[in-house]
């Protein structure tokens, strides 16, 4: 395992895999569903680089490619700061995360990588770049969803807003009423998400409003979500369901109504978006789809679940919505998007459920997350991104000796593309 403690060591070690022909790949926080996180010859940690600088002044952050996301938010509450756009999930390094373009939701912002403003990064012979829009602008463009195979990324620099509060709100609220107002819960709220407990005739509709508001004194289902008892207690569920496969269409509503009471709750921005509670074990793919598409697409998925052959789908579903970004190999590349999560907790169902929900997905042109499992191939994902050619030639200047490759960047970008 190479721990390199700066990007100098970090270079040195990828020269000398370069030299015998070997592969590395650098891991983060190992989250993703995907075999993005494949390791082929040699992994590397970055947990000795992660530093966290702040410049308030001019609103950046700087921060080294092993800084954990909750780590960075911490440290811009202290300085006034916030990131504006970030996902509920923040154990990941700020290298993985971007790297794998991962949302958060919010109609009007984009994804966090569209917020970086410089990048520094290892090529694949050893090479270090400094990367911004007027220093090689093509390679820093890609690079800031880079999939891990233009090179190592060691640094970055990302803009930043000031702190500030949210206040919550969730309702819930009939399906087809919700479907029917979805505009205006996205258009009129600065952020807005949809969770789905699959057989529920509810749709939990989350509003998330900027606010001048003091924080609100946490609830018992708060301080019980915080304690991790309520991960702990919804884990034993999902074991239940899946040795009794018939009591999940009756078990996820009452699950519902028993836990997802309607409230309000204000807090730092950072404290509200998270999820706070023990995540149970489950699997997810997510697509995005052109956020005009959204109402019909989220019907549609209902109508799959509850028809689902020789599946139950016992996990809640996700649906969040970002604003259209000029990175290439973003899933919200050129549109503003809805993000569909299809998520399960049974590596026995997984398969087929996947198998009709990408079916359902193609019909969007729908774009997978990169971090989490899907089976689009490379034909299929060189037609939703129209700069798919492009970036796999920028990944072949960098990356001439392969270094980077592993099974995800075989069948993403097979070697008769380049």
């Amino acid at each position: 395992m190479l721990t390199p403690c700066s990007t100098v060591e970090a270079a040195a070690a990828v020269a000398d895999a370069a030299k015998r022909g070997e592969r590395i790949k650098v891991i983060g926080s190992a989250l993703s569903w995907s075999d993005i996180a494949g390791i082929p010859d040699k992994v590397m940690i970055l947990d000795k680089m992660a530093t966290i600088t702040v410049d308030a002044s001019a609103q950046r952050v700087r921060v080294q490619a092993g800084a954990r996301l909750k780590d960075v938010n911490d440290e811009l509450a202290r300085h006034g700061q916030s990131f504006e756009n970030f996902g509920s999930i923040i154990m990941q390094t700020a290298g993985g995360y971007t790297g794998t373009g991962t949302h958060g939701t919010g109609s009007k912002i984009q994804i966090l990588s569209a917020s970086i403003e410089s990048l520094e990064l290892i090529d694949g012979l050893g090479h270090i770049h400094r990367l911004d829009a007027d220093h090689e602008p093509d390679l820093f463009s890609a690079a800031r969803v880079h999939l891990g195979c233009l090179g190592i990324v060691t640094e970055i620099t990302f803009r930043t807003v000031e702190a500030f509060n949210l206040e919550e709100r969730l309702e819930l609220i009939d399906f087809d009423t919700a479907l029917s107002r979805l505009d205006d819960y996205v258009d009129n709220n600065d952020y807005c998400k949809l969770w789905w407990l699959p057989y529920s005739n509810k749709l939990q509709v989350y509003r998330f409003n900027k606010t001048d508001k003091a924080p609100s004194r946490r609830s018992v289902q708060e301080n019980f979500d915080a304690s991790g008892l309520s991960g702990v207690t919804f884990g034993r569920l999902l074991q239940y369901t899946r040795l009794r496969p018939e009591s999940i269409s009756w078990l996820m509503p009452a699950i519902e109504r028993s836990t997802f009471k309607p409230h309000a709750r204000i807090d730092r921005s950072d404290k509200i978006i998270k999820y706070a509670g023990a995540i149970p074990r489950h699997q997810e793919t997510e697509y995005s789809i052109p956020r005009v598409d959204a109402a019909e697409a989220i019907a549609k998925m209902r109508e799959l679940v509850l028809a689902g052959d020789g599946y139950k789908v016992n996990f809640p579903q996700e649906i969040r919505f970002v604003a259209a970004d000029d990175i290439p190999m973003s899933p919200a590349y050129g549109r503003d998007s809805c993000y569909l999560g299809a998520y399960i907790a049974s590596l026995r169902w997984a398969p087929s459920y996947w198998l009709d929900f990408e079916a359902l997905m193609a019909q969007y042109s729908g774009r997978p997350h990169w971090g989490k499992s899907f089976n689009r191939t490379a034909s299929e994902l060189r037609s939703l991104y129209p700069c798919y050619d492009d970036f796999n030639d920028l990944r072949l200047r960098s990356d001439p000796r392969g270094v980077f490759r592993n099974r995800f960047i075989d069948r993403v970008f097979p070697e008769a593309t380049g």
